[in-house]
């Protein structure tokens, strides 16, 4: 009787495992097929108030990679750069070194945002950014609105 009952628990357990096991992989399959591909975009809001050269090319590429991994599983994104303070430089005409980069994403959807106080405090005109650059009134309250907006927040 009692090697019955003994029996008996180790199916039941190996059953609920099984049962456990299989709930667990159902999930997994459908986060996974949840985040490739799905309807639901991809929102990115990349904050610049640094002007390191350097750095802001990395941003940049990271920027460049976000996208390409996006596409890669078939998921559309919405990536807007806030550059505000002395991030304000990589949007000047004079000034930036990354002119060409800003254009190529650009072209591929990317927004750039400059901040309309860090504007008035150092005396620069919309005509001295990069062509398409829009302005926010605030560089930092832009990033904390599109945070609330569901963007996700990436610095560089």
């Amino acid at each position: 009787m009692y090697q019955r009952l003994g029996r008996l628990k180790n199916i039941g357990g190996w059953t609920l495992a099984f049962i456990m096991l299989a709930g667990t992989a159902a999930t997994l399959r459908a986060r996974g097929s949840e985040s490739l591909g799905s309807e639901k975009p991809l929102k990115v809001v990349v904050h610049v108030n640094f002007a390191d050269v350097g750095r802001q090319g990395h941003g940049l590429k990271n920027v460049e990679n976000i996208l390409k991994a996006a596409d890669a599983v078939g998921t559309a994104c919405e990536v807007e750069v806030v550059c505000h303070s002395d991030g304000i430089v990589l949007l000047e005409k004079t000034k930036t070194t990354h002119a060409g980069l800003v254009e190529s994403l650009q072209k591929k959807g990317v927004r750039f945002a400059a901040c309309e106080n860090t504007m008035r405090q150092r005396s620069i005109r919309p005509e001295d950014l990069l062509p398409t650059v829009t302005t926010v009134p605030s560089g930092a309250f832009e990033v904390v609105r599109r945070q609330q907006d569901g963007y996700s927040y990436f610095k560089p």
